[in-house]
């Protein structure tokens, strides 16, 4: 019997496996095997929602035996993978080894720090699941002693936050904190004018991405909900008490990183060739080119395309569009017939700055649409929905328009 292992249940791995598993439903002598550290699927482009108490815990897990239920083709095994033999075609994890006979690489990234001293060790990371939930109790555990503290420099910084990063991440964290904030000031009855919130990035603007417009409005609103923004200054320092920005100390018990990401660890240590911050090289057809059944996905992949200056980004539209192409790919292999190319057309970007405002260029090449406040929520929504009924039909749809 064939195996083919996906390993990773990010955005990327669930799609792989879940198309693989439609299009190769009838044959019988054939087994997909998801193979990831946590029972469920998280979605990482709603983690501030949670480190800042909008929606609860459980609306960003999805239980990765609910996406396949309906496919007794797939088996989804948890298992922390420590190495890959590509030669042997196995892959070594803490419980047992896997052989395999196709292998879909989708680990994802981490967050780096650049070798930013007390960063990994000083900083929040807003990376996962369990990120965003210690970050909402910190949060919340810095007003309950905020409030009890009679000394005013401790209480500023326990009241200070600060988002290192200004792109899409840090903008969606500072935005939903100055929200989040608000709030708790009501609950604990402590004046706003004590709250003191910084975004800081090194470049000379956030979201450097989006078009010059929407980074003014972006920062218009940031203004409007009293965050500091503060580019072109060089963070050189992470501490218990603060960060060091522009030379400047600031002094506070909540530095968040969202600063850039790098592959992740077992990506890492795997002997193939990598470019970036260990992003696996990959050909127009997804394969690594030194093991052709060897598959990449979403955050992993290092391609430029055809006419492209750069490789593909490390956006959830990457894996969204990688994953069709490999699971045609495989099963053309299976059934010797003509695999595809990897041209991804990607259809823009949006960001929310908390609950009630966002900004987005969104189309196709050459006709990009530039949207702001409810119109850019209402896409990011859309968006949001057409995958989630994707991954696990309309009852999950349904959930999120309840939890929004």
């Amino acid at each position: 019997m064939k195996q083919i292992i996906v390993l990773g249940g990010g955005y990327g791995g669930i799609l792989t496996a879940k198309k693989l598993a439609k299009r190769l439903r009838k044959q019988k002598d054939l087994r997909i095997t998801l193979i990831d550290r946590k029972p469920y699927h998280t979605l990482l482009t709603e983690l501030h929602e949670v480190a800042a108490n909008r929606v609860e815990e459980d609306s960003i897990k999805i239980d990765l035996k609910k996406v396949f239920s309906g496919f007794r083709n797939v088996d989804v095994v948890l298992d922390e993978i420590g190495g890959i033999d590509f030669d042997g075609q196995t892959l070594r994890g803490e419980k047992q080894t896997y052989n395999y006979d196709y292998l879909v690489i989708g680990t994802g990234s981490k967050p780096t720090f650049f070798g930013i001293p007390g960063a990994d060790q000083h900083a929040f990371t807003l990376w996962s699941y369990d990120d965003a939930v210690r970050l909402k109790e910190h949060t919340l555990n810095m007003f309950r002693k905020a409030v009890l503290e009679r000394d005013p420099q401790v209480r500023k910084e326990m009241l200070t936050f600060v988002v290192v990063g200004g792109g899409f991440t840090g903008v969606e964290m500072i935005g939903e904190l100055a929200e989040f904030t608000q709030q708790l000031c009501k609950e604990f009855y402590v004046d706003p004018s004590e709250v003191t919130l910084h975004v800081a990035d090194m470049v000379d603007k956030i979201l450097p991405i989006l078009p010059e417009p929407l980074i003014r409005k972006a920062e218009k609103r940031l203004r409007k909900m009293d965050v500091n923004i503060i580019t072109g200054s060089k963070i050189t320092e992470v501490k218990p008490d603060g960060v060091t920005v522009g030379g400047s100390d600031i002094k506070s018990r909540t530095v968040i990183w969202t600063a850039g990401v790098e592959g992740s660890d077992v990506v890492g240590n795997m002997d193939v060739e990598q470019k970036g911050r260990k992003r696996i090289l990959t050909n127009d057809k997804l394969q690594v080119p030194a093991h052709p059944n060897v598959y990449v996905v979403g955050d992993n992949i290092f391609y430029i395309p055809e006419g492209a200056a750069a490789p593909v980004p490390q956006m959830v539209e990457n894996a969204e569009l990688a994953a069709p192409v490999i699971a045609h790919n495989i099963v053309a292999e299976l059934l010797n017939k003509p695999m595809k190319s990897y041209k991804p057309t990607f259809h823009g970007t949006m960001v929310c700055i908390g609950s009630r405002y966002g900004v987005a260029n969104v189309g196709v090449p050459g006709h990009m649409f530039r949207l702001s406040g409810f119109l850019a929520m209402l896409v990011k929504h859309m968006i949001n929905m057409l995958y989630l009924f994707q991954v696990c039909g309309f009852n999950k749809v349904y959930h999120y328009l309840l939890h929004e």
